[in-house]
């Protein structure tokens, strides 16, 4: 007996098949790509909220000096708000100025950009005082800061300054 066995022809893969694959492995570096950088941008992000200080050597006299200087700013804005060349945001917000710079460049910590809350994670228990001082009148509406006598803020962040060690 004879038997005759017909043979298929050998399996091939379409070129469908092998451009979908490599199509979909693109797909998959570029999402994998993406992702990473991702990853990498919030990691930076993270460290770049983190406060920036730069190391600050002080003399005594270089205090003394700075403090003179920033109560005398202080004294002169309280000067042409008395003399009326200032309403009281402006002098509030110039206040916020005089203390922020005068912190910056007493304890090397830019806080000339931080929130009330950033501040106040800090730890520095007289930052907190200057900046109860002017932050609502600074940024409230002008019926909301009336009840804040801008002279007595300007007293408290003279003493402050000048009680700084």
């Amino acid at each position: 007996m004879v038997t005759t066995v017909k043979l298929q022809a050998p399996f091939e893969y379409s070129w469908i098949v092998t451009l979908s694959t490599i199509v979909l492995g693109i797909i998959a570096a570029v999402i994998l790509v993406y992702v990473v950088k991702k990853l990498l941008d919030l990691r930076e992000k993270a460290t770049a909220k983190r406060p920036r200080y730069h190391k600050i050597h002080l003399t005594p006299e270089n205090l003394a000096r700075m403090k003179k200087d920033y109560i005398g700013r202080v004294s002169a804005l309280l000067n042409g708000y008395l003399s009326g060349n200032l309403t009281k945001r402006d002098g509030y917000q110039k206040l916020s100025g005089i203390i922020r710079s005068f912190v910056h460049e007493v304890t090397g910590i830019n806080v000339e950009s931080f929130t009330v809350k950033e501040v106040k994670a800090l730890g520095i228990r007289k930052l907190d005082e200057l900046m109860e001082e002017y932050y609502v009148p600074e940024f409230a509406e002008d019926d909301k800061a009336e009840n804040k006598d801008f002279a007595a803020s300007c007293r408290v962040a003279m003493g402050v300054i000048n009680s700084w060690s």
